[in-house]
């Protein structure tokens, strides 16, 4: 990841994908902005491209596995983004989100002074948690681009 991802806090940056089905998508779209862990959120469905976040087209963004995805914008700081994570996964309708914390104890992290690997310590827990969270969102990005052109 390149420094730009580092961040105080997952949210308010950039949004949340969650990949849902097609079938009752409007209803699951409803559950996920009840979800207490999701306070503050606005589903919105992804339109155009699948490839990214930005409205790129008036028909609604489906993934190579025929799924719809929900981007979750946030205007403040999400306070508890594992039990977020758990929380939409346990969701009736949704296949995976763009969350990715606990996975990992190491990222690498290029920046103006050079590469360097941070590990987890307990004051960089958040940061790091939204540091590969976010590497992560840039990555699903990069391959939905990818398969998107092969087609």
């Amino acid at each position: 990841m390149d420094e730009s991802k580092l961040c105080d806090g997952l949210g308010p940056g950039f949004p949340i994908p969650v990949e849902i089905t097609p079938f009752c998508h409007e209803h699951t779209i409803r559950k996920i902005a009840e979800l207490p862990s999701c306070a503050g959120c606005k589903p919105v469905l992804r339109m155009g491209s699948s490839s990214n976040n930005k409205v790129d087209g008036d028909e609604i963004a489906v993934t190579d596995n025929g799924n719809y995805i929900v981007d979750l914008h946030f205007t403040a700081t999400i306070k508890n983004s594992p039990k977020m994570a758990k929380d939409l996964k346990s969701l009736c309708g949704v296949v995976d989100h763009g969350i990715f914390s606990g996975m990992t104890s190491a990222v690498i992290c290029a920046g103006a002074d050079g590469v360097v690997v941070k590990t987890l310590d307990k004051k960089d827990k958040i940061i790091f948690n939204v540091a590969i969270a976010s590497a992560a969102i840039g990555l699903v990005a990069v391959v939905a681009s990818a398969i998107s052109r092969r087609r």
